[in-house]
């Protein structure tokens, strides 16, 4: 490697350093605004901070009074729990606010090594991959996660348990569940990137089915906030539903390769005929 190709890669990993730091910085900016707003904006505005309640308070309401089954009560086992949740939900919303800006800064590193064709499929790309995130997200929220809880009362109730829980472990499995599920609904990009580069086959998709069950089974036991086997079949089906839909739009806009053996064989039957009506 010459000089000059060595001075184009330290610059290239003095961009992405740059980058990077000023990325981590707004998630910071952000995280630290978000913790310390009120749940009312009024009082901002009016300088009045007379009963001063955070915002992430009000969300953390939110949070136990949707997914939260009635009769449980949440509690702190050490001094950190809550700073540890009103921390998470600050991080996590920060983030959250910050993607546009993430983004961009993603996108202005590798902007110049993007031929045109590249950047509208990028587009695409960022376009999809948010529908089904927030796809995956919104099942969690109305489906997965209150589903989970209540089955796993139900066994609390059943075994007469008193129903206090950890807080800390409650908000993680809320974290764990939305975020997983967002991730795990953006698996056919995945596929359609590796049909793309041609490293996968639309035909293995079809005939692996089998195999997808047992691996399937297996990755939503990873994902799953909770091992019961009614949530693993909530995260299934969706996910199954998804590998067919995604096979029957890859089968219309990218043609299997037709092997060489098989198209020299068609070309010659085509020769024959020919042949034979003359």
């Amino acid at each position: 490697m010459s000089h000059d190709d060595e001075q184009s890669v330290w610059d290239h990993l003095e961009e992405l350093a740059t980058r990077l730091r000023r990325s981590l910085l707004v998630v910071v900016v952000s995280t630290i605004v978000i913790m310390s707003m009120p749940s009312d904006p009024r009082q901002i505005l009016k300088l009045d901070f007379g009963g001063y309640r955070p915002l992430i308070s009000t969300l953390l309401e939110v949070i136990q009074d949707s997914l939260l089954p009635e009769g449980v009560n949440l509690i702190a086992f050490n001094w950190l729990d809550t700073f540890y949740i009103y921390f998470l939900v600050g991080i996590s919303l920060g983030t959250l606010v910050s993607l546009p800006y993430l983004a961009y800064q993603l996108y202005q590193f590798i902007n110049p090594a993007l031929y045109p064709s590249e950047r509208r499929s990028m587009y695409k790309f960022i376009a999809v991959f948010t529908v089904l995130f927030a796809l995956g997200v919104a099942y969690a929220w109305f489906i997965l996660m209150p589903t989970t809880f209540a089955v796993l009362y139900r066994f609390v109730y059943q075994s007469r348990v008193l129903p206090f829980f950890s807080v800390k472990d409650f908000f993680n499995m809320v974290a764990f569940g939305l975020v997983g599920s967002g991730l795990f609904y953006t698996f056919p990009i995945v596929i359609w990137m590796l049909v793309s580069a041609d490293l996968l086959q639309i035909q293995t998709l079809k005939s692996n089915r089998k195999q997808l069950f047992v691996a399937l089974i297996i990755v939503t036991a990873v994902f799953t906030p909770d091992p019961t086997p009614f949530s693993m079949l909530l995260m299934s089906i969706p996910f199954y539903l998804l590998y067919e839909i995604t096979i029957q739009v890859l089968s219309r806009i990218k043609r299997e390769p037709v092997d060489s053996v098989v198209e020299a064989g068609i070309r010659a039957s085509r020769e024959l005929l020919a042949r034979s009506q003359e």
